[in-house]
């Protein structure tokens, strides 16, 4: 059965109407409609805009469906509305039950401060409780969990004391991934549970592909959900999916990267974290943090540790990515790089986030062809990066106009469950770039690049993803003509469909 796309702007510019057949786009014409064989599906756009399936290519699927069925604490105004939800959770838990959540920012707090396992502990005594922070990079413990976990005794400036040396709660970066893989692990039909829910807004919001980062706890539920849902051959999100490190050998031995090679499913790469996050202020910068001057942050690995890791799965063929915000990491993560990226960069390496990246770096990524992964969504949430960073260098922080003005090959994501899986809200960030920058704003045909021409280059898509005959039928409409529309209106913006290889994965008539 086909399925006709009619009276739509394709592109967002021309009028025209498209048909669809057999997973791809058969036919495109002006005008609003064509002739098609009696029983195709038809989709009437009403002059909404018509683009290539957009593609997320930094998110977390698994940890948004679990944020769903957790404590999720995003929006939280202060420490007593985290004391609340908490308290909630914990009312609903069998003794002794771990409760978990994600996304309090303590930036957002009136009291100003992190909270600390004092606040916490007597709303759930019983209970261990391990909530992290927006960033996914600090979680927070309270007393029952360090205890359970044996953490007291630890030492380091990952575990957070107080003047009188006692754990304030607060844990960061390889420590907090310590934390996780101790507390009882999913199941892959819980992980498989959360995929689903988390694919249900991705179509919602447009979305057709998404690149997967799989956690460093449960990796291997994870993938066994992922194979899972390829056999079940319903419609769903492409997946191109970034393993941590240490689930190589795993793979490996699985031949999980075999199961998943096709076109609906495919491991692309390796996921490594070279420092955390300026929220959380443990980014690492060559100089201080501006609000914390004896802080320059946390690097994940030793130079010559993490140039070992890149020359591993280089060799085994992956796409590395490598998540690096402050200068310090994307200094390191570049010269790390370096042996491996050879004439071209062929693995397309990147750096994901490419947050503080100050001219010298920019040039350095464009000289080597190395590839960024940006959020344009943490230009708005970052309110507080002119504090962090103070005015001088926070002029180049999130310096899109000249990356692209460089040709630094740059794509669009979202990180949710950190910010919203929505590429539309990531588009208006881009065009509005509210506190600071102004002059680094991008046009909406530069904005639409970021998900979807160049989204489909960073995932060896774009010989598929293509708005054109033959291409493969995964589509995107929006409810409006966008072309000439003012950036300020564009957040406005809603999914009117989105069409996987020729299906309906979702659609405004309700006929998906």
């Amino acid at each position: 059965m086909g399925l006709l796309i009619e009276n739509c702007r394709i592109a967002g510019l021309k009028e025209g109407s498209v048909y669809c057949e057999g997973g791809v786009i058969s036919r495109i014409l002006g005008g609003t409609s064509q002739d098609v064989p009696e029983g195709t599906t038809r989709i009437n756009a009403c002059g909404g805009a018509l683009f290539t399936g957009f593609t997320d290519t930094h998110c977390h699927p698994f940890e948004l469906g679990w944020l769903k069925r957790s404590v999720d604490l995003r929006g939280t105004g202060n420490i007593g509305g985290l004391q609340l939800k908490v308290l909630a959770a914990v009312q609903k838990a069998r003794p002794g039950e771990w409760v978990t959540g994600m996304g309090w920012d303590h930036e957002t707090f009136p009291e100003k401060r992190l909270p600390n396992r004092g606040d916490i502990d007597g709303v759930s005594p019983v209970n261990p409780v391990a909530i992290t922070r927006v960033c996914g990079h600090i979680t927070l413990l309270n007393g029952r969990a360090i205890e359970t976990l044996c953490l007291e005794s630890r030492s380091g400036a990952e575990y957070d004391r107080d003047a009188t040396g006692a754990m304030t709660g607060i844990v960061r970066e390889r420590a907090q991934e310590d934390v996780f893989r101790r507390i009882p692990s999913k199941d892959a039909q819980k992980c498989l549970d959360d995929l689903l829910s988390a694919e249900s807004e991705a179509v919602r919001y447009g979305l057709t592909t998404v690149h997967c980062i799989l956690s460093s706890d449960a990796f291997r539920e994870e993938l066994e959900a992922l194979a899972a849902r390829l056999a079940d051959g319903s419609p769903s999100p492409r997946y191109r999916v970034y393993i941590p490190a240490d689930a190589m050998e795993h793979v490996a031995q699985t031949r999980m990267r075999e199961k998943l090679r096709g076109d609906q499913t495919r491991i692309n790469g390796v996921k490594l974290y070279a420092d955390g996050s300026l929220g959380a202020s443990t980014a690492a910068l060559r100089e201080p943090y501006s609000d914390d001057p004896s802080n320059s942050g946390l690097l994940r690995y030793g130079d010559e540790e993490l140039a070992e890791v890149i020359g591993r799965a280089d060799s085994a063929g992956y796409q590395v990515i490598i998540h690096a915000i402050g200068d310090r990491a994307i200094e390191q993560a570049i010269d790390a790089l370096t042996p491996v990226v050879g004439g071209g960069n062929p693995h397309r390496h990147r750096v994901e986030h490419a947050s503080l990246l100050p001219y010298d770096l920019r040039s350095k990524m464009k000289k080597l062809g190395i590839r960024a992964a940006i959020q344009p969504s943490f230009v708005v949430s970052d309110s507080w990066a002119v504090r962090r960073l103070g005015e001088d260098r926070v002029r180049d922080l999130y310096p899109f106009r000249s990356m692209l003005k460089e040709r630094i090959p740059m794509s669009g994501s979202s990180d949710a469950p950190v910010e919203t899986l929505s590429p539309v809200i990531g588009m208006w960030a881009s065009l509005v770039r509210t506190g600071f920058s102004p002059e680094e704003r991008l046009t909406l045909r530069q904005a639409l690049e970021l998900y979807t021409s160049n989204a489909a280059t960073n995932g060896f898509d774009e010989e598929e993803t293509v708005l054109k005959e033959g291409g493969r039928a995964d589509l995107t409409l929006l409810d409006s003509k966008v072309d000439g529309m003012h950036p300020a209106v564009f957040r406005k913006v809603r999914t009117a469909a989105t069409i996987i290889g020729g299906d309906i994965a979702y659609s405004f008539e309700g006929n998906a």
